[in-house]
């Protein structure tokens, strides 16, 4: 290994464990069961990875027992900019808890490096907005009179970055990232009383994710892990197994700590479309009560080439 070499992972191992003790105000943002083919949510690093274009929609139903519980839809996308050293990428994500609606746009970049020949590493940067909006007028309350609820409150858009380093090679890949650091409010409201009270602060979470692809026979078997730190709520994680039968067919299954088991299935439909379904069995007492989470995920890479067929991504 060459001293740049050296040098890089050295500055990425520093860049880790730095991370590693950044602690924010509650866990805040979506989850996803599917993160693993969804990395452009939590990952600015991940951009361009896959060395094709890359287009991914999931919706996710969380607590589906409950009115009002959580929807997710999120839609993004990333593609190599150049052959070896950019990537960039989007995505949109809409989110519903109760009455409250928020919404977000972020574009990424991804700087490559070789750290040798079948590893790169990638730093990444995102930058976007988010804005909320609480729909008082939709809460059925008894007392009409009540000012609270004769109107919605609409937040003011709030910027927001991150950052994030992705290390992946044909079998495995370890990244951490922050996709949000700054702590906004994303709402204010004032009162009768002319006192303004403030609302939705968003929360920094640190993303630790890892995965490797192991051959046992004709099976591929892929575990993978991610963390979410942040101050405020217990560290929490997922452990996941999928196995790839046939470089077609996806079955696996993961663990939330203290909250649910998961079942995955997918499917490479076509060379280009991979579809997939994801089912949350809650192990909490809230999660028993409120019903399980659906999760549905349509991923697009126009491969078309023999060598890209050949060759399948795996995560």
């Amino acid at each position: 290994m060459s001293h740049v070499q050296r040098s890089v992972m050295r500055t990425f191992t520093s860049f880790v464990a730095a991370l590693c003790t950044l602690w924010a105000s509650a866990q805040q943002d979506p989850m996803y069961s599917m993160y693993m083919w969804n990395m452009m949510a939590i990952q600015p690093g991940y951009a361009g990875s896959a060395d094709v274009l890359n287009v991914t929609a999931l919706s996710r139903i969380q607590w589906a027992g409950i009115d009002g519980a959580p929807i997710t839809q999120s839609l993004s996308a990333h593609s190599p900019l150049n052959a070896r050293s950019l990537g960039i990428g989007g995505s949109l994500v809409h989110d519903r808890i109760g009455r409250t609606y928020t919404t977000s746009a972020y574009g990424d970049i991804a700087y490559r490096m070789n750290v040798n020949h079948n590893t790169r590493l990638a730093l990444g940067l995102n930058a976007g907005i988010n804005h909320a909006v609480m729909a008082n007028t939709q809460v059925e309350n008894t007392d009409p009179n009540d000012p609270t609820f004769r109107s919605d409150i609409s937040g003011r858009i709030c910027p927001n970055f991150g950052f994030g380093a992705y290390l992946w090679s044909q079998h495995g890949y370890a990244g951490i990232a922050v996709p949000k650091l700054l702590r906004n409010y994303l709402g204010r409201t004032s009162g009768e009383d002319g006192v303004s009270s403030r609302f939705m602060q968003e929360a920094t979470h640190v993303f630790i994710t890892a995965g490797y692809v192991l051959p046992l026979g004709a099976v591929m078997f892929k575990p993978a892990i991610m963390l979410r730190a942040t101050e405020g709520a217990p560290l929490s994680g997922d452990i996941s197994a999928n196995f790839f039968l046939q470089e077609k067919f996806i079955l696996g299954a993961a663990y939330r700590n203290g909250d649910s088991f998961t079942g995955i299935l997918a499917m490479q439909a076509t060379d280009q479309i991979r579809v997939g379904y994801a089912y949350d069995m809650g192990i909490s007492a809230l999660n028993r009560r409120a019903g399980g989470a659906h999760e549905i995920m349509v991923s697009y890479a126009p491969v078309f080439t023999r060598e890209r067929v050949r060759s399948p991504r795996y995560f």
